[in-house]
C-alpha cells in the first residue's frame, strides 16, 4: 500500500464531491478517476527505501530511487562495481504524466489538468515499483540488462556527496544521480567506506578549499614580508 497514492486519491474524490453540487459533469470524471487513484495506491507495495544491510553479502548499499535526468534507477553498490537498474524512462517519469494532464484540461480545465497529472504519477509509482519487485523476486540486483548502467569503482576518479544528490566522476564524463534528501546522512559512512579517499563531501570539499585559501593568503603575506622592509 502507498499512502501518498492513497492520500491523492482521496483528495480528488473529496474535490469532486465538493464541486459536483455545482457541475454534476466533474463529479460524473472525477469519482472514477479517484477511485482508479485508490485502487492503484492499494496495490503499489511500500518502497524499501535506502537498504543499509541488504540480505545479499555482495551488495553493500542500496537504494530504492535513483534519478539520472528523467530516468528513474534503482542503485545497487557492490564490492567492486556500481549498478544502476532502469525503473522507468522518461516517457513513464514525464511524457505520461504529461499527456494525461493535457487530456484531462481539454476535459474539465484546471481540475482536469490536476486529476490527469495526479493519475499520471499514481501510474509511474505503480509501474516503478512493479519493475522493482520483479528485479528483487528475480534475484537480478548485482546483473546488467537493457538501460541499465554499470560502472567499475576503478573507473572512477572521484565520488562527491551533495546533500540530494550524488557525483560519479570520470575520464569521460561526470553522472549525476539525485536521490532523497533523507538518505544522505546514512549513505555517507558507507560510501566512505567503499570509495576511500575518491569519496568526498559538500563540507571536505568547502575545508580544503578553505584551507588552500588559508595557505595561499600566508604565503602571500609571507612573500609581501620580504618586499617591504619593517620598521
Amino acid at each position: 500500500m502507498r499512502r501518498n497514492i492513497l492520500a491523492a486519491g482521496a483528495a480528488l474524490l473529496v474535490l469532486g464531491l465538493v464541486t459536483g453540487a455545482s457541475s454534476p459533469v466533474t463529479l460524473i470524471a472525477t469519482v472514477p478517476v479517484a477511485v482508479v487513484n485508490i485502487i492503484l495506491g492499494l496495490g503499489t507495495s511500500a518502497s524499501p527505501g535506502l537498504e543499509t544491510q541488504p540480505e545479499s553479502g555482495r551488495i553493500r548499499l542500496a537504494m530504492d530511487r535513483g534519478v539520472v535526468r528523467a530516468t528513474i534507477y534503482q542503485v545497487v553498490f557492490l564490492d567492486s562495481k556500481l549498478v544502476l537498474k532502469r525503473l522507468s524512462s522518461a516517457r513513464v517519469t514525464i511524457i505520461l504524466p504529461l499527456m494525461l494532464a493535457i487530456l484531462g484540461f481539454e476535459i474539465l480545465f484546471i481540475v482536469g489538468a490536476l486529476m490527469g497529472g495526479i493519475t499520471g504519477f499514481s501510474l509511474q509509482e505503480f509501474l516503478t515499483q512493479r519493475k522493482r519487485n520483479k528485479i528483487e523476486s528475480e534475484m537480478q540486483l548485482s546483473s546488467v540488462g537493457k538501460g541499465d548502467i554499470e560502472i567499475s569503482y576503478g573507473d572512477l576518479l572521484e565520488v562527491k556527496l551533495a546533500k540530494s544528490r550524488l557525483y560519479l566522476v570520470k575520464d569521460t564524463y561526470l553522472l549525476s544521480v539525485g536521490f532523497p534528501g533523507r538518505y544522505s546522512q546514512e549513505m555517507r559512512p558507507i560510501l566512505a567506506n567503499i570509495f576511500k579517499s575518491k569519496f568526498k563531501t559538500t563540507e571536505s570539499v568547502r575545508t580544503t578549499e578553505a584551507s588552500e585559501k588559508e595557505n595561499e593568503e600566508s604565503q602571500h603575506t609571507r612573500s609581501d614580508r620580504g618586499k617591504f622592509p619593517c620598521r
